[in-house]
């Protein structure tokens, strides 16, 4: 109960995540001043403003007027932060913290910090929730009769926490159904999917389209030009005028589109489902996905967040008023949650005091004993348990501390500096970012490794690949390095059956077509692979 009650409590802050940071941080305040400026050059003010530093997703913020618009940078020490920029004034108004109070209540909800097992055990409360919603209605008779029945608070603490327990139930119970429901869906897909392999109830999503390679062949020999953020954004709305934007997803490598998200005022998705893609070389629009075009299955699951969280009137004073309601619900739960451990250690109190002795040393004994014997009393060996995971919680919260201020800078295998062509590049492979001090490379999983361009012109490089054991053709190099400047990576495939004298590879292709190689010690030998 400890532990769902961390869940429920987390869960009701999370609602108010925004609006707590905006509270708490000036760079996020703005005062609304004449007509908002194009997104993109917002994007571009920004880019500006931070010179040589990874910028991606910038949320636009159109939906709060007195917010600021925002994107996160990639620090060069490997932290993360996230800028702020007036929509109105174009004033850069500095960074905050990537794990802002907010945030850290929203990823503590949504992970409890826990590596691996995190995100499933609070899906697993989800469960919890639908199955205590049945079993309680099934034990309840005649529930219905108890909506208006006030708790008896003269026949003594614990009638009167029973019977408020009961009332707050009962005018929860479309609230506990919602969470229930999203929860259980949630723990469908992880770990039920994810991880045991059962199958897939909502419909894979079209594949993104890309560039083709035959027009960045055209392109020529040298760096192309992109288009700014600006123009991208100026052809979207010339083509699609009602389409709200949202956010800006420039692309991670050079064979992906500029993703602008938003929407077009579908109920019950998110604000950034719908997609239009953009060429970011001729700064035209390619293709339009508005989340309209989902079937009945898709768009049930884009439905559970924006239903979980309370954030389905997307704006204005309905969003706030909605929000505060799910606040005010979701701290009943938690209230509940209190107070129904507070109900069965009352229940089993009195009948634990008649079987001990009388007041002596041998009393205080026993009395010890029966709170920490793992069985039977209060919680009974489950007390341990919510101990383990409190206590993973806590190493969980510092592990992402450093993740916000270094990245996963000193943690799993580093391939040292070496000359690739041109360029020299160091890698770095972890296991995720929460699992950093996990082995990063195991047989049949996947890891992520870390690209860092120590020498050399980065704009040069036309796709960069990482592979366990040399590539047989340059055809089929492997994994694509992808993502913003300071964060690019890849989501590297390791063979079923490794050899220890396994090697890693990376290919990079320049614009010209000209291929280069090297490789490292995939496992650790202490010269040109270190186990950190």
């Amino acid at each position: 109960m400890l532990l769902l009650t961390v869940v429920l409590l987390s869960g009701t802050l999370a609602v108010i995540a925004e609006e707590i940071d905006w509270l708490i941080y000036d760079e996020i305040r703005v005062t609304p001043v004449g007509d908002r400026l194009n997104e993109g050059l917002l994007f571009d003010k920004i880019k500006e403003a931070y010179p040589k530093i990874g910028l991606s997703a910038f949320n636009t913020a159109n939906d709060r007027t007195h917010t600021a618009a925002s994107a996160m940078l990639t620090l060069p020490d490997g932290g993360f932060r996230n800028a702020w920029i007036d929509p109105y004034t174009g004033e850069v108004k500095g960074d905050t913290p990537l794990l802002s109070v907010g945030n850290f209540i929203s990823f503590l909800h949504a992970s409890l910090y826990l590596p691996v097992i995190g995100r499933s055990l609070v899906n697993a409360f989800g469960v919890f929730c639908l199955v205590s919603l049945i079993t309680g209605l099934i034990s309840y008779r005649y529930f219905w009769r108890g909506f208006f029945q006030l708790p008896r608070w003269k026949r003594g603490p614990r009638v009167y926490l029973s019977d408020l327990h009961k009332l707050v139930g009962l005018w929860s119970l479309w609230f506990v159904l919602i969470i229930g429901v999203s929860g259980s869906w949630w723990f469908y897909q992880n770990p039920l999917e994810r991880y045991f392999g059962v199958p897939k109830l909502t419909p894979s999503y079209l594949t993104e389209p890309v560039v083709d390679h035959g027009d960045l062949s055209r392109l020529g020999p040298n760096t192309p030009i992109r288009a700014s953020a600006e123009d991208v954004v100026t052809a979207v709305k010339t083509e699609h005028p009602d389409f709200e934007i949202h956010m800006l997803n420039p692309p991670d490598h050079n064979g992906l589109l500029y993703k602008v998200r938003g929407s077009y005022g579908d109920f019950l998705v998110s604000r950034t489902n719908s997609v239009i893609y953009v060429n970011p070389y001729t700064g035209k629009v390619v293709e339009n996905r508005p989340a309209s075009d989902w079937n009945g299955m898709q768009r049930f699951d884009a439905a559970m967040r924006p239903l979980h969280y309370g954030s389905w009137a997307n704006s204005g004073v309905a969003d706030l008023l909605v929000k505060l309601i799910w606040f005010l619900f979701g701290f009943a739960l938690t209230g509940m949650s209190i107070s129904g451990v507070m109900i069965y250690y009352k229940r089993t109190f009195k009948a634990r005091n008649k079987n001990l002795p009388q007041p002596s040393y041998g009393r205080k004994l026993k009395k010890l004993w029966l709170i920490l014997r793992p069985w039977g009393g209060s919680m009974s060996g489950f007390k341990y348990v919510n101990v383990l995971f409190v206590a993973g919680i806590l190493a969980g919260c510092g592990i992402a501390y450093t993740l916000g201020s270094q990245g996963t800078v000193g943690s799993g295998f580093v391939y040292q500096k070496q000359a690739i062509g041109p360029w020299t590049l160091s890698f770095n492979a972890v296991a995720g970012l929460l699992e950093k001090d996990l082995p990063p490379i195991r047989a049949g999983r996947r890891t992520t490794l870390n690209a860092t361009i120590e020498a050399g012109d980065a704009s040069q490089i036309k796709f960069m690949y990482a592979r366990v054991g040399k590539p047989r053709t340059t055809r089929a190099p492997g994994d694509v390095i992808h993502g913003p400047l300071g964060m690019q990576h890849a989501n590297l495939k390791i063979p079923e059956s490794l050899k220890d004298s396994a090697e890693l590879w990376i290919t990079i292709e320049d614009w010209s077509g000209q291929f280069y190689q090297s490789s490292w010690s995939l496992m650790p030998n202490g010269k040109e692979t270190r186990d950190l």
